[in-house]
Order: C-alpha cells, then structure tokens, then sequence
C-alpha cells in the first residue's frame, strides 16, 4: 500500500514538479495558460461593451505571471535571500491604478466598471498563481470567476430589479418643469423621498440638474420607472445613478 502511494507521489511529482520552474517549456506552458485563463475572462467582459476586454485581461495575467516568474528566477539562479514573491506584491498594488481607469468618468455620475476592475484584479492574482506553477488555484479561480460573473449576474439583477430605492440624475430644460415631474412621478405610483437641484453638467441656459431618490413599488422595473420619467415635459437627461 505505501508503495503504491509513493509510486502516485512520485508519478504527480513528474507530471506537474517539472512544469513549476523557470526552464524554457515551464514558461511556454504558463504563458499560454495566462492567455485561455485572462481571455476567458476578458471575452466576457468584451462581450459586455467593457473598456478592459479581451486582449486587456491577458495582458495583465500574462504580466502578472512573468514578473512572478523573474521573482522565482532571481531567487532560484543568483542565489540571494530575497522573497520571490516580492515582485508579485508589486502586482497586486499596481494593478489598482488599471482597475481606476476603467471606473472612472467624467461624463456621467454613476459609478461603472467595478466588476470589470475587479475582473483585472482577480485575472492579475491568477497570473501570479500560474507564474509560481500553482496551476490548481489558477484553473479553479478562472471556474469561480467565470461562474460569478456571468451566472451570478441573474442573482444581482434579481435583487436590483426589487429594490425599493431609484436614483436618478437629470436635467430639464427649466426649473418650471419641475412640478410636472413630481406630479407624474406621484400617478405612477412612486414617490420623492429625496431632491437636490445641481448645475447642469449640459451648460444650457436656464437648464437644472436634479439628482432624485425615488422610492417605488418593488413590482416596477427600474428600467420602466426610467422611461416614464424621461416622458416628462422638459426633461433632456436622464441615467441611474447608485
């Protein structure tokens, strides 16, 4: 029995031990599981209109991997004392200032892109797993991370579609509009529980900005609720906001 074991141990040893380091084949390998794993990814989020899609997400696995993969070079070949795992640190704190680009817009008030930067993140952590030759977490992570976001977007959606609260920002073209809105939102079954009138981002003479917290029927689809209130007389803007 124990040598049955061992001959299992030793055969996984053979099997994966040789493709955990830093000689030509092993970085072959890695770097072309950094492009299926990153790409799955990245497809999805391309799919989805995302400024980070296909090419970005492997990319930055890919990056990931090859500076988690000079970490163990620097440490196996020069013989020094360093953390191989120091460079893969670096990763992880960088990435940050990539996942910020894909939130951040000047042209709207609501908050976009955080499963995508989220997406960069996890696609950069199993870069590093594949780099160090942890290919288990990294096939596994690339599974979970699928699942979250493409199957679990149906759980999100079923929460967000039965949420008492709407925000929204608009702009009308004057401030004598503003009772017709609260009038229309009223015959449909909603009501105001919030109004800040804001400056225009659209500049237009006379025009007001409204940022409104709207609670309505959980029945309602907040993408019908939008449409009512773009009908209103003199509305010329209209999104969600969070």
């Amino acid at each position: 029995m124990e040598e049955l074991l061992m001959e299992e141990l030793l055969m996984e040893e053979l099997l994966w031990g040789t493709l955990r380091g830093t000689d030509t084949p092993d970085i072959t390998l890695k770097l072309f599981l950094c492009i299926v794993c990153g790409g799955l990814i990245g497809l999805e989020r391309g799919a989805k209109g995302q400024a980070a899609g296909f090419r970005t997400h492997i990319l930055v696995c890919m990056g990931a991997c090859i500076a988690m993969l000079t970490g163990q070079y620097i440490y196996e070949y020069f013989e020094t004392n360093s953390d191989p795992a120091r460079l893969g640190a670096q990763v992880i704190s960088g990435i940050g200032f990539l996942g910020a680009g894909t939130i951040m817009s000047r042209e709207t008030t609501r908050v976009r892109g955080l499963t995508t930067a989220a997406g960069l993140w996890a696609a950069a952590c199993i870069g590093l797993a594949v780099g160090i030759g942890f290919f288990e977490a990294a096939i596994g992570a690339t599974v979970v991370v699928m699942v979250t976001i493409v199957i679990f977007q149906r759980v999100d959606n079923f929460f967000y579609t039965r949420s008492p609260i709407l925000r929204v920002y608009l702009e009308m073209e004057s401030i004598d509009y503003v009772k017709g809105l609260i009038r229309t939102i009223r015959m449909n079954g909603m009501r105001v529980s919030g109004m800040e009138l804001q400056k225009p981002r659209s500049g237009m003479q006379n025009a007001v900005g409204i940022a409104l917290v709207v609670k309505k029927n959980t029945r309602r689809n907040p993408v019908d609720m939008l449409e009512v209130i773009s009908k209103v007389e003199g509305v010329t803007f209209i999104e969600e906001t969070l």
